[in-house]
């Protein structure tokens, strides 16, 4: 089996800089869609994580050798490591606010052309 794991964040950057210089385009409504779907499931990794964290707080299993290697088990799963669900939940939201950033750009982009041509129309007409 194959542990590699592709980079997730840098595909998104690449796919950020590519839009930055104007070889790929996403419509607009695409991307207020697609940013939207980001918040929501950001909204859902977030407390995912508060759930998460509290796997990390353990009370003691007992005395016997069996149920505190269980628990040092559960808890490794849960939080400490780089494969522990912590970590994992916290790539996970990297990933998504990458993905914003591509679809954010569009937003920004368009109240920069928005505020430059009321500018303009200022200038030609000031009084209007």
């Amino acid at each position: 089996m194959n542990d590699a794991q592709p980079n997730l964040i840098a595909h998104w950057q690449d796919l950020n800089a590519q839009a930055e210089a104007g070889i790929i385009t996403i419509p607009a409504d695409v991307a207020a869609k697609c940013d939207a779907a980001c918040v929501t499931y950001l909204a859902h990794l977030d407390k995912m994580k508060i759930d998460a964290a509290k796997l990390g707080v353990v009370k003691p299993w007992g005395d016997m050798k069996s149920a505190q290697d269980l628990q040092s088990k559960f808890l490794r799963l849960a939080t400490g490591t780089d494969r522990s669900l912590d970590v994992i939940l916290q790539q996970h939201i990297d990933v998504i606010e990458s993905m914003r950033m591509i679809f954010r750009r569009y937003f920004d982009e368009t109240e920069t052309t928005d505020a430059q041509t009321a500018a303009n129309i200022t200038a030609l007409a000031p009084g209007n």
